[in-house]
């Protein structure tokens, strides 16, 4: 799954990159759709909801969250999250608005902003962020109708944040697309990867005299 998202973010990536049109009227369409219904009361609640997919939010929050796991030692998960955020959705999501460096939309903008449009570093942030949390949730519940419930609303939650940088007029909808299926890869991709290596991390952490005690996605996996 993780691969497919990635294909999927290769394919809006091309076409982004050689400007095709079939990447202009999507966008063209959805800009009209969603900033149709533009309200003074919408506006000032989106502006405040939409800062909860911050990178900077994002970075703070993962921070407090491995010191957590820390604490509980739960080593091999802090670090296995912590460099998931870090790499997957802080560092490769800035080389890869550089690498594009697209410019921001030209429409209505509600927020000002200047930096590199694609893809959205929101839609990525959120993405990976919420994603994991979400995703390990889904992991951890016994009932089928939680693990429904959590992944569904994890998924609102997402696509509300992805939402509102088109609302904003900040993003082109292809740019928040991409920041999601890029960061749906990277949180699969790196969940997956976690499953394989966390007994060999244990027992690493261990011969560093780390008594790690982070087993809960093992046990649900099984």
């Amino acid at each position: 799954m993780g691969l497919l998202f990635l294909l999927l973010f290769s394919i809006v990536a091309w076409g982004v990159y050689f400007e095709s049109q079939w990447i202009a009227a999507f966008d063209s369409l959805w800009i009209e759709r969603i900033q149709g219904t533009i309200s003074e009361r919408k506006t000032s609640f989106i502006k405040i909801t939409t800062e909860l997919g911050n990178m900077r939010l994002i970075i703070a929050l993962t921070i407090l969250l491995v010191i957590v796991l820390f604490f509980k030692r739960k080593y091999a998960e802090g670090l296995w999250f912590g460099s998931t955020i870090l790499f997957c959705a802080a560092i490769a999501g800035k080389i890869l608005k550089k690498a594009f460096d697209r410019d921001r939309p030209a429409f209505l903008q509600l927020i000002e902003k200047t930096n590199e449009s694609f893809p959205s570093g929101h839609a990525t942030g959120s993405t990976v962020f919420y994603g994991l949390i979400g995703l390990v949730l889904v992991l951890i519940v016994a009932n089928i109708w939680m693990k429904f419930v959590v992944g569904f609303t994890t998924l609102v939650w997402i696509g509300f944040i992805l939402v509102t940088r088109v609302y904003l007029g900040v993003h082109f909808p292809t740019d928040v697309i991409a920041g999601f299926f890029f960061g749906m890869a990277a949180t699969l991709l790196s969940i997956g990867t976690y499953l394989i290596v966390q007994q060999p991390l244990q027992s690493l952490l261990r011969k560093l005299h780390l008594n790690d005690q982070s087993d809960t996605l093992i046990r649900s996996s099984n």
